[in-house]
């Protein structure tokens, strides 16, 4: 795994919640939040220069606060709503990281957040480009991008594009 695409999928991801979700994640978790479940996930596929998907775990808990949050609502009991809220931030977080993957030039077409089961979280073969785990409130974010064939970016490989800085 290139640590270039890690610390960007940090940076979309730390600035989608924040933006999105009034959330901020912690860079590393407490005793608390590492023992909290992974219960909800939610992936995002991307066909382009380069394929693959993102896909966004979170600890059921969290569901209800980013809901709230992203609704400027007291509370987001309707978990339909948590869904599609959770849904909505892992298609920004894809969107905004794969320019800084690929280029801002690239053109890629993303699939609709698709919920996932534990059994399908992850597909036999499978190895992760970037992971990152993160703590927040009481729970815990872990993220994860697969990169399948095509010609994998300048991103990957190259530090440079880390000094371009700015998530979209």
């Amino acid at each position: 795994m290139s640590s270039t695409t890690a610390q960007l999928l940090r940076r979309a991801t730390s600035s989608t919640f924040e933006d999105l979700a009034f959330l901020v994640l912690d860079d590393e978790c407490t005793e608390e939040q590492a023992q909290a479940p992974l219960d909800a996930a939610v992936a995002v596929e991307f066909h382009g220069p380069v394929r693959g998907r993102l896909v966004l775990s979170v600890s059921s808990s969290l569901l209800p606060l980013i809901a709230a949050n992203m609704l400027g609502e007291e509370q987001a009991r309707h978990v339909p709503l948590q869904r599609d809220a959770l849904g909505e931030v892992a298609n920004v977080v894809c969107g905004n990281l794969l320019p800084l993957v690929a280029g801002a030039e690239a053109v890629f077409r993303l699939s609709a957040p698709e919920w996932l089961t534990e059994a399908t979280v992850s597909r036999p073969g499978d190895e992760p480009d970037a992971t990152l785990t993160c703590g927040a409130e009481q729970g815990r974010v872990d993220v994860r991008l697969f990169v399948f064939g095509g010609e994998r970016s300048h991103a990957l490989t190259d530090s440079s594009a880390l000094a371009a800085g700015a998530v979209s």
